[in-house]
């Protein structure tokens, strides 16, 4: 258990060891979840899913810049 304070404005720092542990990263999205009366903080999956395919597209040297078509509509995702 670790005692951490709010500061003025709510804010609070989450301890590097604690950010190690977990994976946070700088600028990343945190969920938080209200249960009962608890919370619980934890990282944004989807982000990590993108970088492993900018990863893995660097790596086969393809161009991350895709079209996708659902339905009969054209999206176009930038990564």
């Amino acid at each position: 258990m670790m005692k951490i304070r709010l500061g003025s404005k709510g804010e609070f720092v989450i301890p590097k060891k604690i950010r190690e542990i977990f994976g946070f990263k700088e600028k990343q999205n945190i969920i938080l979840t209200i249960k009962e009366d608890k919370i619980e903080l934890s990282p944004e999956k989807g982000k990590e899913v993108l970088e492993s395919w900018k990863e893995i597209a660097s790596k086969e040297g393809t161009n991350v810049r895709n079209k996708f078509i659902y339905g009969d509509k054209l999206y176009e995702e930038v990564f």
